[in-house]
């Protein structure tokens, strides 16, 4: 790390970053929000296009296996070029899509480049000084929250006016106008550290990484279970508020994710916390936080105010908890950030992916009441992880 790494970085430049990762992140997400109109312009069940909406997240995991392990060679300004110029044309590929197979397949690839956070965070990592690496996370990983619910408002009331492919459209406009200003803010990004390895190699060996690093995994597996049950909620929820017994609208169902938006905007504060207190003590508060939360969704649902609350609780822990252990996954070897980055980020999204199909089955089988247990169960089990893993100071 460079003696002036903290002079790469600057709040306009970390602004920069923390917009252009808020749209990304959004790209992936924003299917959940349209699950009612994929259904009834594709003529498909709600569990197909929760399969379709899935199929992004898988493909997350996909595009940080075999994506951002260039991180590692290229140039970050490089990489993110293009891949956003192809990510907006798989966007484009999906709102032309005219059935539910061709959907599938382009929201997978939307996934695979949607991963751009992913690159940027280890960037960032290395422009910043080691003692501003938890504010510096959460403030992306916030932004990565903002982008998410704030696109999935968007989206909702988007939908109601011009349709979800128009929308999709409206996406891939964003990712394209915001490329200029990021390219800029990595333009004092330190040069990854470099491998003689080939691409596959280095795949390889990221995974091999996590295999000879327990601290990366108990981090990662902690953050797996987290994510599990926060695709679990959010995917279902949609079909929660249009059905029985609230009948909200598609437009007011979406607008309820702005209560994830004010937990985003709150989530460099907990990156505050972990710098001052450390990231796994303060890791496990958020765990605990989560599994409160989850837990009062059983007795809220039916209560659009009390639900709200306790989803503001519950998403504010989940990205909370994702600095807290990214912070000590990416801390074991600093200068291998990127690599370490990619082990981490790929368990967790493709074993978290996996809540984004098992929410709806478990909808279908008993209602919200069905998910608030199961989403509870997973808290639970992170919390045991994180107890009872090794630990890692600071």
């Amino acid at each position: 790390m460079p003696t002036h790494s903290h002079e790469r970085i600057t709040p306009v430049r970390l602004l920069a970053l923390a917009v252009f990762c808020g749209i990304s992140a959004s790209t992936v997400y924003i299917p959940q929000a349209l699950l009612t109109a994929i259904s009834s312009d594709l003529g498909v069940s709600h569990q197909t296009s929760s399969v379709i909406a899935a199929s992004t997240l898988f493909g997350y995991a996909a595009g940080i296996l075999f994506l951002v392990p260039f991180g590692t060679r290229v140039r970050s300004s490089t990489q993110v070029a293009v891949q956003a110029v192809v990510l907006a044309a798989a966007l484009l590929c999906a709102a032309l899509s005219q059935s539910a197979t061709a959907a599938t397949a382009a929201f997978f690839a939307v996934g695979v480049l949607g991963n751009l956070a992913q690159v940027i965070i280890p960037a960032a990592n290395r422009m910043c000084a080691p003692e501003k690496r938890g504010v510096t996370n959460s403030v992306l990983v916030g932004a990565l929250l903002v982008g998410l619910f704030g696109g999935r408002a968007l989206a909702s009331v988007s939908a109601d006016w011009i349709g979800w492919r128009w929308t999709i459209v409206g996406c891939a406009l964003l990712v394209v106008l915001t490329l200029p200003t990021t390219l800029w803010a990595l333009g004092r990004a330190v040069l990854p550290v470099g491998s003689p390895l080939s691409h596959l190699a280095l795949v390889s060996a990221a995974l091999r990484s996590a295999r000879g690093n327990p601290v990366l995994l108990r981090a990662a597996f902690t953050q797996s279970l987290v994510l599990g049950a926060f695709n679990s909620i959010w995917a279902v929820m949609v079909l929660h508020l249009t059905g029985l017994p609230l009948f909200w609208s598609v437009t007011q169902a979406g607008l309820l994710g702005l209560v994830g938006l004010v937990a985003g905007l709150l989530t460099p504060w907990s990156g505050r916390m972990i710098d001052r207190y450390g990231a796994r003590r303060m890791t496990g508060l958020f765990l605990t936080v989560l599994l409160l939360s989850s837990s009062a969704i059983y007795a809220t649902h039916s209560s659009p105010v009390l639900f709200g609350v306790v989803l503001f609780f519950s998403t504010w822990a989940t990205q909370s908890a994702l600095s807290g252990n990214q912070v000590q996954a990416l801390s074991t070897s600093p200068d291998h950030s990127a690599q370490l980055n990619t082990a981490f980020s790929f368990i967790v999204f493709f074993i978290g992916g996996f809540g984004g199909v098992l929410g709806p089955f478990t909808f279908t089988m008993g209602g919200i009441s069905a998910v608030a247990v199961q989403v509870t169960a997973l808290a639970f089990l992170a919390l045991l992880v994180w107890r009872f893993g090794p630990r890692v100071r600071g």
